[in-house]
């Protein structure tokens, strides 16, 4: 039962996403933007990074702050992590997963900015690069997705919702005609 009401709420942010009045595309430039900006950044910047991003490219605001979140406070055990090995290999120094996970427990632990750039400093550049060169690696992939998805989504949505509302507009003339004018 909780699951299902898990993917009802989940359904219910999607439609009211795609039935937000502004463009496909801008609406697509704010989901990629949103992903692009909370894998890239750590968490604690990316609102405000990505706010006037939004702005400067005329991106929806709420999807792009709403998509920062995949990486929240449940995730980023998960992305952090992963994203600092696959940046380890981009640089060509690959680091081990075990112990890169374990180096990055205090930063995500860290509850404040300076506390997060205090753990940083002593993390090394090494990480502090990796973790970079893989969030734009991820950020980009996700970015690309998400505003493909979006847009395609978002374009079908409101096809069929005009298609929709066509016919609600042809039965209710019918109705108006009255049963004399169909018979005619």
């Amino acid at each position: 039962m909780l699951q299902y009401l898990k993917w009802r709420t989940y359904r219910r942010a999607y439609f009211r996403l795609l039935y937000t009045q502004v463009s496909p595309e801008s609406l697509a430039r704010g989901v990629a933007l949103g992903l692009f900006i909370g894998l890239l950044i750590p968490m604690g910047l990316q609102i405000a990074i990505v706010l006037p991003l939004a702005l400067a490219f005329k991106a929806a605001k709420v999807p792009a702050i709403a998509f920062t979140f995949v990486t929240n406070h449940v995730t980023v055990f998960f992305i952090y992590p992963i994203q600092c090995w696959i940046g380890s290999y981009l640089m060509l120094s690959p680091l081990r997963y075990a112990e890169l996970a374990a180096q990055l427990r205090g930063l995500i632990a860290a509850d404040s900015f300076s506390g997060m750039m205090k753990e940083i400093g002593t993390l090394g550049m090494q990480i502090a690069v990796s973790f970079f060169l893989g969030g734009l690696l991820f950020g980009i992939i996700a970015g690309v997705i998400g505003y493909i998805f979006t847009k395609r989504a978002a374009v079908r949505f409101r096809a069929r919702l005009e298609e929709r509302r066509r016919r609600r507009r042809r039965r209710a003339a019918e109705r108006s005609a009255g049963p004399e004018t169909l018979k005619k």
